[in-house]
């Protein structure tokens, strides 16, 4: 009987060790795969980080022959004397009767800039006016 204990005994031991080892066999099995997630989350921020380079790359060079084309496409403006001078300009084609729109396409300015070199125009000239009359 005393046998039959220890072999029983015996029997439950190798069985109890062999559930541990497929225990153990189970969370090696599973470690593997997550470390094999984490290697391939690493080669895909690695594929990641050049695919964004790459773009990068292209965007700036995108960007500036965006930039040298514009600058390409303005047509060159000859370099005006003084502030002065473009009032002046712009004064006498206003007093020819040429519209807006074209003195601002000739000077290349905004036809609000346009109409406010004629508003400061006619402004100076009422003020010169005036303190001529203020002298006599």
């Amino acid at each position: 009987m005393e046998l039959e204990l220890n072999s029983l005994l015996g029997i439950y031991a190798v069985g109890g060790l062999a559930v541990i080892a497929l225990a153990e066999a189970v969370v090696i099995v599973r470690l593997s795969k997550a470390l094999k997630a984490v290697t391939r989350f690493g080669e895909r921020l690695a594929h990641l980080a050049s695919a964004m380079e790459l773009l990068t790359d292209t965007t700036e060079a995108g960007l500036t022959n965006v930039g040298l084309a514009l600058e390409r496409s303005t047509p060159q403006r000859a370099a005006r004397t003084t502030r002065g001078a473009t009032s002046k300009r712009i004064a006498a084609a206003a007093k020819v009767g040429r519209p807006i729109e074209d003195i601002a396409a000739d000077e290349s300015l905004s036809q609000s800039e346009v109409r406010l070199h004629l508003q400061m125009k006619s402004q100076t000239g009422e003020e010169g006016a005036r303190d001529g009359a203020m002298r006599w």
